[in-house]
């Protein structure tokens, strides 16, 4: 009976480790594709996507369909573009209306018919999906709100407000919006030139930007305590927020948040510790990569042009609006994305090495942060991408569910 046993157990986990195995190929070859459509090429981006949707067991997700119709149309192949932008708007229903518009990946198919049609699905998905949505009129400009589980909105309890990442908007927090409105209120935007959001041809930086989402809260009723959820670039915004309101919040959750915590010198550190000198570092980051920066300009749409102009002013700053003041003591949490994927050209040091070591300086300042806090966290999230709310969903919602828990307390 012990054989028997012994054998079962170790057919199960062979099983388990050849699953595990094929979906760890899948995932390398996505990286690699994602990889290859950071340095623009974007041909061999779009066959490893395609190689990687051949992979046995396979899980494709709409954002890597999506990503793929991008490397096609770059690599001027608009039938197999329009493949997977049908099959994400048919099969998968998309509904980023305001982002496919403005998506400067697809422009080589702006004159093709078939766009229409994509256009049309997509904003008809949204108008399904999103039937409560709202605008709200600030200083002249519509901005585009959707506000979720209203019945849940009484005196002192938290409504939980998200902040979105550079240039993005709010589909990505579908599934943990679905899962926290069922007990909070929760408030979601675009920021003004993002989704169907007016452009206030205002630049967005930080005052601007907390002091238009608190004026759109109050409007709609929908008033403090906050709890404030980001990711990346918005991290950015939120932790200004608690800086200009702190006695307004009751929580503030970064999602792989903008290093906002980055003093001048900073950004040497890894370098350093790799073992590259001061001249080479010089080097990398001089005109070239100036020459980088103003090329992003020209070939990007104005909304992701502008808020990498505030992103580049910050950090000269050393994010001076962020942290003008401490951070209140309420529950703190910081998500950190460990998955890393690079197929960049070689160049003089490891690439993934450089990038842990970028990542473990960080979080030791983030830890700094949270040390005087009754209810700080940090949670580390090794195989998620940067998009960890649509890769680990329920990490998220776990961090948000226990934060409003030790807010509870301390209120």
């Amino acid at each position: 009976m012990k054989t028997i046993t012994f054998l079962l157990v170790l057919l199960i986990s062979t099983t388990s480790l050849i699953a595990q195995k094929n979906h760890q190929k899948y995932d390398v070859l996505i990286r690699k594709a994602d990889s290859l459509y950071q340095v623009k090429d974007n041909q061999n981006s779009a066959f490893a996507f395609s190689g990687a949707f051949n992979a046995p067991d396979a899980k494709i997700t709409m954002n890597h369909r999506y990503n793929a119709a991008c490397s096609w149309a770059l690599a001027n192949y608009p039938d197999s573009a329009f493949y997977h932008l049908y099959y994400v708007a048919t099969k998968m229903n998309y509904t980023d209306y305001g982002h496919l518009k403005g998506d400067p990946d697809f422009k080589s198919l702006y004159s093709d018919k078939r766009w229409q049609s994509i256009i049309e699905l997509v904003k008809a998905n949204k108008n399904i999906a999103y039937s409560n949505i709202d605008f709200i009129t600030i200083n002249g400009f519509k901005v585009e709100v959707l506000i979720s589980g209203m019945q849940n909105n009484k005196a002192n309890k938290p409504v939980v407000v998200f902040e979105n990442g550079m240039a993005s908007s709010f589909g990505s927090w579908d599934i943990i919006v679905e899962e926290i409105s069922k007990t909070n209120t929760v408030f979601q935007y675009n920021r003004p030139r993002i989704g169907e959001s007016e452009n206030d041809s205002l630049p967005p930086t930080t005052v601007h930007i907390v002091n238009n989402l608190r004026k759109m809260l109050l409007q709609k009723g929908l008033k403090p305590p906050y709890l404030l959820v980001s990711h990346s670039f918005g991290g950015a915004y939120i932790r200004s927020f608690a800086s200009m309101y702190p006695e307004e919040i009751a929580g503030l959750v970064f999602v792989d948040p903008i290093d906002f915590t980055k003093k001048k010198g900073d950004g040497d550190l890894p370098y350093l510790e790799i073992g590259l000198t001061q001249h080479q570092i010089d080097s990398i980051f001089g005109k070239p990569y100036d020459n980088f920066i103003e090329k992003l300009y020209e070939e990007m749409p104005g909304f992701y042009v502008e808020e990498v102009k505030i992103s580049r002013q910050l950090t000269k700053t050393e994010f001076a609006e962020c942290d003008r003041n401490p951070l209140p003591d309420v529950p703190v949490h910081f998500i950190k994305a460990g998955g890393f994927s690079d197929s960049a050209p070689p160049t003089i040091y490891d690439r993934e090495k450089m990038w842990r070591i970028n990542s473990n300086i960080q979080m030791k300042r983030w830890l700094e942060l949270l040390y005087p806090l009754k209810y700080g966290k940090l949670f580390y999230c090794s195989n998620s991408s940067h998009f960890v709310q649509t890769d680990e969903p329920n990490l998220v919602i776990s961090s948000i569910k226990l934060a409003l828990k030790d807010y509870d307390k301390i209120k």
